[in-house]
C-alpha cells in the first residue's frame, strides 16, 4: 500500500510524484523514481531516470512575511496564494503559467506615429490589445466630453460653471495623447512604459470618480442658479 505524502513546509497532502507543493509551492525534491541511480562502478544504471533540477519557485510567486503570494501578470497586484483570480483586475491564477506572448517587431517611430493618430493604435500594433482598447476608450470619453462641453456652451458667454469639467477633460485628453505616444515608442524600443497597466486601470477609475464629483458638487449646483 502506498503511504500518503505531505509537504514538509506546510503539511499539505501532495501526490507521490509531485515535484513541488501545490499549496505553498515549496520544492519537494525527488524520490527514488526521480533520482539518478548509479552502478557500483559510478555510472548511471541503464533505464534510470535522471533527476531534473527544480527552481526555488515558479515565476511570479514569492513569499512575504512567511506567506506565499502571487503577482498578477496583467496589473502587477499582489494576491494571496489561495486566490483563484486577481483581486484587482480578475485575471485568473492560471495566467501566471501561460507561455509568454511573442510581440511583433515594430519600429518605435511607427508605433509612436500610430498612437499620435489615435491613442492606443501603437499598443495595438505591439500586440498589447487590452492596453490599446483601454487607452482608446479613455481618450474617446475624455475628448468626446470636452467637445460636448465646448459645443454646448458655444455662444452662451463662455464655459461658466462648466469650466472645472472642461479643464479636467482637457488635461486628461492631452495626458493620454502624449503618454500613449511616448509609451508606444518605449515599448517598441524594449524599454519599460511610463504608465503600467495597473496605473492605467486606477487612472481611468479616478477620472470617472473625479468627473462625477465635480459635476455633482460644482458644475450642476452652479448651473441651477
Amino acid at each position: 500500500m502506498s503511504q500518503e505524502r505531505r509537504c514538509p513546509s506546510c503539511d499539505a497532502l501532495v501526490s507521490s510524484d509531485a515535484e513541488w507543493c501545490g499549496q505553498c509551492f515549496s520544492p519537494l525534491g525527488t524520490r527514488d523514481h526521480g533520482r539518478r541511480e548509479e552502478q557500483p562502478g559510478g555510472g548511471p544504471r541503464p533505464g534510470a531516470v535522471a533527476a531534473t533540477p527544480l527552481p526555488d519557485r515558479a515565476p511570479g510567486l514569492e513569499v512575504r512575511e512567511g506567506r506565499p503570494e502571487w503577482t498578477c501578470p496583467v496589473c502587477d497586484a499582489s494576491n494571496p496564494i489561495e486566490a483563484a483570480a486577481c483581486t484587482t483586475c480578475g485575471t485568473p491564477f492560471a495566467r501566471l503559467f501561460a507561455e509568454p506572448e511573442v510581440r511583433p517587431q515594430v519600429d518605435p517611430q511607427s508605433a509612436a506615429v500610430r498612437s499620435m493618430v489615435l491613442p492606443g493604435l501603437g499598443h495595438w500594433m505591439l500586440g498589447l490589445r487590452a492596453d490599446a482598447v483601454a487607452r482608446m476608450v479613455m481618450f474617446g470619453w475624455a475628448f468626446g466630453a470636452l467637445v460636448v462641453l465646448a459645443v454646448s456652451r458655444f455662444g452662451k458667454g463662455g464655459l461658466g460653471a462648466t469650466m472645472p469639467l472642461f479643464l479636467l477633460f482637457l488635461g486628461s485628453s492631452v495626458a493620454i495623447y502624449v503618454l500613449s505616444a511616448i509609451d508606444a515608442y518605449r515599448i517598441a524600443s524594449g524599454d519599460v512604459p511610463l504608465v503600467s497597466s495597473r496605473t492605467l486601470l486606477w487612472a481611468s477609475a479616478g477620472l470617472v470618480v473625479l468627473s462625477v464629483l465635480i459635476a455633482s458638487f460644482v458644475t450642476l449646483p452652479a448651473a441651477r442658479r
